[in-house]
């Protein structure tokens, strides 16, 4: 059985088990504001650790030796999970203004000067042999992404949740904030078609970023984000307590 074979099978196990109970979805939408925020802000070098991150997010506790911007990184993803969520339950369009609404609110009291847009200036990444493209040319870029964003409707969802995540990042739309972003998005795209949430840990962020390597294709990428979700499947199926065989 291949990896997108598996991943159909748990996703049927866990439509099965669908719906889950108001408690449940309340305990699972506090572990994910936390565990989420934790891993996708660590991935970009955020030092707080999972315990200081519970204590900012969900008991609003501002933690001493950290910076600052590292505890309003915090605040704001858990801003941003619960957009998500709101999105998916209201089942709003995944759209450029929407994108660009999320960035806003995780980059807010960072810098406002850039929340929300694209950026003007290049921009550098640290291991990376080739440059993202020219700030000049990003809205093209955008508007290509988007077009052809709307013709993947049959597309299977994990494979296109990896695809975008892949795309946004080789554009890198934004000054600051574009990984996270890039998950949020995979993320909205796995949830409106009911797929749990996916979490990259920060334990493979080598192997997430030579992923995404500009040494690497697409479907590299997507190997890799098949691999991630599956694993997610199976965490989520043990979190509600069933086994994943």
């Amino acid at each position: 059985m291949d990896i997108a074979q598996k991943i159909k099978k748990l996703k049927k196990k866990i439509d099965s088990l669908r719906p889950l109970t108001p408690s449940e979805l309340r305990e699972l939408h506090k572990w994910y504001a936390v565990t989420y925020t934790y891993h996708s802000n660590a991935l970009e070098g955020n030092t707080l650790s999972l315990g200081e991150t519970k204590l900012v997010v969900e008991d609003g506790i501002t933690v001493g030796g950290h910076p600052l911007r590292e505890i309003l990184e915090a605040k704001n993803h858990k801003e941003v999970i619960e957009e998500l969520i709101s999105i998916i339950q209201k089942k709003k369009s995944i759209t450029e203004q929407l994108i660009k609404k999320l960035h806003k609110t995780l980059i807010k009291e960072i810098d406002n000067e850039t929340a929300g847009r694209y950026r003007k200036i290049q921009v550098y990444i640290t291991g990376e042999e080739v440059l993202p493209p020219p700030a000049r040319r990003v809205p093209l870029l955008m508007k290509e992404f988007w077009a052809w964003f709307a013709k993947q409707k049959k597309t299977d969802p994990v494979v296109l949740a990896a695809k975008a995540h892949y795309r946004f990042v080789k554009i890198h739309p934004f000054t600051d904030g574009n990984g996270r972003i890039a998950r949020v998005l995979s993320n909205i795209i796995l949830m409106r078609a009911g797929y749990p949430l996916v979490i990259i840990p920060v334990v493979v962020r080598q192997k997430y970023l030579t992923a995404l390597h500009s040494s690497r294709t697409e479907m590299d990428f997507v190997t890799f984000f098949q691999e991630i979700t599956l694993e997610n499947m199976k965490d989520y199926l043990r979190m509600i307590g069933h086994s994943a065989k």
